[in-house]
This record gives structure tokens, sequence and C-alpha cells, in this order.
């Protein structure tokens, strides 16, 4: 069995592949927050990821390590998330209108277990906490603020949890996270008589943090649980290429060469808490909710080898602020092998008005989903499909304006998720 164990983590670590992200190098940025992911599992995403006083599987190695200590044996889970975003943008003044290009993101996660003893079981998830992307066209009225920006990240968190008596279990683990960045848009020369130029930023670089958790049983009916993942810091370290017109003097030329640059994302704490009640027969509900540390993001400071446009570091304002997030999960199980799971989310806007952007999808969100769980034997299935809505959101502020536009109007972004998954006892 432990073989079979350790086989199965070695496939773990052979999914990981290429990475994208999207920040860098305009005055305007997209930050890490506007393409957070954060489904886990399709059961996960049926319930609107109220499972942290209750576990449906492997996923709680992401949601809340502690809970591992429930599960038998060694357990694993593989699945993805099919996701279609789309966004509107409507000028403030003509009343134009203008759409993203049609995208599919699929984010992915594995997730094992292994019980050790009686006290303790280990486990291991590769997720992608923070993924998709925006892609506005070449020709859209905000291209000199972004055209396409594109990121995924990859995050190996091995776990270790303790059963300390009937009521109360600890967990805690590591996260050692991946990205790669993409970050594309249009130079404005039109003051020399030129069309536009293009710009391509691509980095990629790691972090590492740490992650907690706690279950704690109030009786038969009730329990509690609580985790906390850290913030992590990424040494974002790539090149920025540059593709102008056949026709641009060799001064104009000069003041944009393609050079190496870094720059630190910072990525927030985040910390989930959930109160679970089973005492209604087959029926499971949670309530909960999830505090993020956005004012961690409070800038970004680029530099450079060589000088762009005069200028080797740039330093950008974000001023974000700390956010919440409410909901509520419920399963209902049909018979011993099916069940049904629907939930209902709230997410608060970390992007103030006047760092708010087209590369950012920041504003309130209303979430609704439902799932179906089978049983197969061993086996598990289970399909789900969630509905984000975004409020709209208004931009009316000077980012942009040195540029050649503001891209100043109303933001109206929604999202189809659809997710599915399997998991296996062996």
């Amino acid at each position: 069995m432990k073989i079979k164990f350790f086989k199965l983590i070695g496939l773990s670590l052979s999914v990981l592949c290429g990475l994208f992200l999207s920040t860098i190098i305009a005055p305007s940025k997209a930050s890490a927050s506007g393409f957070a992911v954060y489904p886990r599992g399709a059961k996960e995403l049926a319930m609107q990821h109220n499972v942290i006083a209750y576990t449906e599987g492997t996923a709680s190695n992401y949601y809340n390590p502690a809970l591992i200590t429930e599960l038998k044996g060694t357990q694993t889970e593989v699945g993805t998330t099919i996701i279609f975003p789309s966004r509107k943008f409507k000028n403030a003044q003509t009343g134009r209108t203008e759409k993203t290009k049609s995208q599919i993101f699929y984010p992915g996660v594995l997730s094992l277990t292994h019980q050790l003893s009686n006290k303790f079981t280990m486990g291991i998830g590769v997720f992608n906490p923070f993924g998709l992307g925006t892609d506005w066209g070449k020709n859209w009225e905000g291209r000199y603020l972004a055209t396409n920006s594109e990121m995924q990240t990859f995050n190996i968190n091995p776990n270790i949890a303790w059963k300390v008596n009937d009521r109360l279990a600890v967990a805690g683990g590591l996260d050692f996270l991946l990205l790669d960045a993409t970050l594309e848009k249009n130079i404005n020369l039109s003051t020399s008589g030129l069309p536009d130029g293009k710009q391509k930023f691509k980095g990629d670089g790691k972090g590492f943090g740490y992650n907690l958790g706690l279950i704690y049983y109030l009786n038969e009916d009730w329990s509690f649980g609580a985790s906390y993942r850290s913030g992590i810091t990424v040494d974002v370290e790539g090149d920025a290429k540059f593709k102008l017109p056949q026709t641009t003097p060799a001064l104009i030329k000069a003041t944009f060469p393609n050079t190496d640059g870094s720059v630190d994302v910072e990525l927030p704490a985040q910390l989930f808490f959930g109160l679970c009640y089973k005492g209604i027969d087959k029926l499971t509900v949670e309530i909960g909710g999830r505090w993020e540390e956005w004012s961690c993001y409070e800038k970004l400071a680029f530099k450079f080898d060589q000088p762009i446009a005069g200028n080797k570091s740039s330093v950008f304002e974000k001023n974000w602020k700390d956010v919440m997030s409410y909901s509520v999960g419920a399963k209902y199980d049909v018979n011993d092998s099916l069940a049904i799971l629907a939930g209902y989310r709230f997410e608060d806007n970390p992007v103030p008005g006047n760092t708010f952007e087209p590369g950012v999808q920041g504003s309130d969100t209303h979430s609704i989903a439902f799932g179906v769980k089978k049983k197969f034997g061993k086996l598990v299935a289970c399909v789900a499909y969630n509905y984000q809505k975004y409020e709209s959101r208004k931009k009316n502020n000077n980012l942009g304006a040195n540029l050649g536009g503001t891209a100043n109007g109303e933001y109206s972004v929604y999202m189809h998720l659809v997710g599915a998954s399997v998991s296996c006892e062996f």
C-alpha cells in the first residue's frame, strides 16, 4: 500500500506543466486577484466551497487539511473545472460597447491522502489557485492599457494531520507555488505619425508559504472548522519584448530595447471558517466565510536591466483592501449512492476606484451552484455547475490618460463554470 501511495505522489508531481500570469510593465497591470480560481473539486464547487467543517474527500487538502483524518486508507481525486468567462465594456461618453474574445480555461486538481495510523494522516494536493485571462483584442479602446493578459499557477501542497482525540484534529503543511506570466498591450506612437507598436512581457517565478487547519466536533450534529493559508511573495523574472513598425526611426527604437526585468508579486493570506450542521436526516448544511488580506497588495515595483522610455524602474500604486466573502452550502443524500448539492456565495471587491483597470475583474460577486454526486462502488463521480455574476463596475480614473486612452466606462462580467471530478478509495 505504501509503494502504491508514493507512486501516486509521483504521478501528482508529473502533472506540472506550462504556466501563465498577468501583471507587468504597463502603468495599468492586471493582478493575480483578477484571476483568482477557487474551485478545487466538483463537489466543493457545487457547495460553494462550504467544506471547512466537514469533508467531501481529498480536496480537504486545500480547504481544511485537518479533515483528512476522517479519510480511511488511501484515497485520490482528479478533476477539472471548465470556465467560460465573458466581459463587456461600455464607453461612458459614446455608449459604444466592446467584448472580450471567447476563451475557455480549465484549471485542474489532483489530491491524495494516506492514513498512516489511527492518529496521523498525510496528504498532498496539486491545484491552480490563480488562473484565467482577459483578451480584449488589439484594436479595442483600452489597447494601450492591456490587450491580452493570461495567468496560471500551480501550488504543490503536502500536509500532515493529527487526530488529537475524538473531538479535535489539527494539521499543517507547506505551499510551493509556481507561476508564469504573460501580458500584451499596444504602444501609442501616433505622436510620431506611426501606427501602434506592440509589447509583450513573459516571466515566471516561485514562492513558498504554509497552511494550518483545525476541526472541532461540538457534538454529533455540530462541527466547527477553520484553516489558514499564509501570504506568498513571488519573485517574477522575465523579459520585455517590443515589436515596432518598420518605419520607426532608430532614435525611437532605441527607447524600447528588449530587456530582462523583475517584479515581486504579493499573494494574500487567507482565513477560511465554517460551521456545519448534520442534525436533519440525510441533510448536511454548512455556513462559512473567507477573509483575504489583499491590503498586502500596496504597489508593484518593476526593475529593468535596460531603461524603457528612459526609466529602469517603475512603481505603481494599488492600495487594495482586505475583503470577506460569505456563503452557504448544502448536501442532500437521496440514497446511499446519490446526493444533490447546492450553494450560494457573495464575495466583496478589494479594488479601489482609483486603481480599477480593464485587466482586473474587481467587482462584488454573486455565485450560485448545484451538482450531483454518484457512487459506483469505491468510485465517486460528481458534476457541478456554477454561475458567477460580477456587479457592474464603472472605471472613472486617470489610468491610461498618458498612454492614449483611459477606457473609462462601465464593465460587466459573468462566468459559467462546469466542474467534473472522480475520486477513488484504495
